[in-house]
């Protein structure tokens, strides 16, 4: 017998997607009733649910009009008698969903809400139940979901991980002591991002190396091979390595830490479009992003020192930045959090605190697991 689920289209389309993607509850096709001002939130999960091999069908469907969803839904009951057909009265407006489910409800038909807080599924009708669920959606989904295309990301191979991570820890290890040198650090390999061709290479000025924790710093950095150091000059075999070092190697820390929790899927250095924007506006771009039980989760990674009149500046972008990644990304679901290798003030903590941005500084990077895990849960 065909499966059939009946989905309300509404602006946050996770509910409406999580059902899909569970066996007991998989359909062959889905409905969407779609009201007039949904129809591009239709476009994006159509795309979403064709992708996964689910025919889909669109019904109009007046959002406060009563009587007429209600006919709207008896004649969809009408034309599938012979299959099993599944409410899913998640979304929608109130009216409805109401109306939906008055009419499902009287002809016997299951009916399901996800609570997408608490990770179950409730079955409203014919009897009450409830069906924990588990993490079924990957980065690219959730963001598709969201009108988001991935145009690349960033990727580190094991090889390349396991080399790099030794050096990782000895930077977390005692941060504290690399602060003032990675900020002079940074000052002269940020501008070597914007080459694209070789030479990658800075001249070092004299009083700046003979800081020891600098020097200890281009040590650190060349023992490891990412960079030599000869005659005042730095220079890098190639802009990956340029990348690593001027902030990389922190996405790789928070990306590897989140790879050893049980999350459904992890990405970094992930740079998206909105699908009905043109190319060639700005692109966003997310230093680290993953999934973990159907919510997303943005990770902005900052080796910046922010002092002086970058105080302002950390008030006003990073926050806001991270603020509104979040929401476009992953609606009321998603969450954020600020990495930075720097300590940060209690008045930045505050203003992130504020903004229901979660957050971790120097003070606690090497606990960054600890933190994460609690953050997610």
């Amino acid at each position: 017998m065909t499966r059939i689920h009946v989905c309300l289209v509404s602006a946050q389309p996770i509910p409406n997607l999580i059902p899909l993607r569970m066996e007991e509850l998989r359909p062959d096709r889905v409905i969407l009733l779609v009201s007039p001002d949904m129809k591009i939130q239709a476009d994006r999960l159509e795309k979403v649910i064709k992708g996964w091999g689910i025919k889909v069908e669109r019904v109009p469907v007046a959002p406060y009009d009563l009587d007429a969803a209600r006919d709207t839904c008896m004649k969809i009951l009408t034309e599938n008698r012979d299959s099993e057909i599944i409410l899913n009265a998640t979304g929608g407006t109130k009216i409805m969903a109401f109306a939906a489910f008055e009419v499902f409800r009287e002809f016997g038909k299951k009916i399901i809400y996800v609570d997408t807080q608490d990770k179950w599924i409730q079955t409203l009708s014919p009897k009450q139940q409830q069906i924990n669920f588990k993490g079924v959606l990957k980065v690219p989904t959730y963001l598709n979901a969201y009108g988001q295309i991935i145009l690349q990301e960033r990727t580190v191979t094991d090889t390349e991980l396991k080399e790099h991570l030794p050096l990782i820890k000895e930077l977390v290890k005692i941060c504290e002591t690399y602060q003032d040198a990675i900020k002079i650090f940074n000052s002269y390999v940020a501008t070597l991002r914007k080459e694209k061709t070789f030479h990658y290479e800075k001249k070092i000025e004299q009083r700046d190396y003979e800081k020891q924790s600098f020097r200890q710093l281009i040590d650190i950095f060349e023992s490891h091979k990412i960079l030599k150091y000869n005659n005042g000059l730095i220079s890098f075999p190639d802009l990956k390595n340029v990348e690593f070092a001027s902030g990389g190697w922190l996405e790789e820390y928070v990306f590897y830490t989140v790879g050893t929790l049980p999350v459904t899927d992890v990405r970094m250095g992930v740079e998206v479009k909105l699908d009905n924007i043109s190319s060639r506006l700005p692109m966003n771009e997310y230093d680290v992003v993953f999934t973990y039980n159907n919510r997303l989760f943005l990770i902005e990674c900052k080796t910046k020192r922010f002092e002086g009149a970058d105080r302002g500046i950390f008030n006003n972008e990073p926050i806001y930045k991270l603020e509104n990644l979040r929401d476009a990304a992953g609606g009321i679901y998603g969450k954020g959090m600020l990495v930075s290798y720097q300590k940060l003030t209690d008045a930045q903590k505050m203003r992130l605190s504020a903004n229901r941005l979660a957050f971790c500084d120097s003070s606690d990077l090497k606990n960054l697991k600890s933190r994460i895990a609690k953050w997610i849960n």
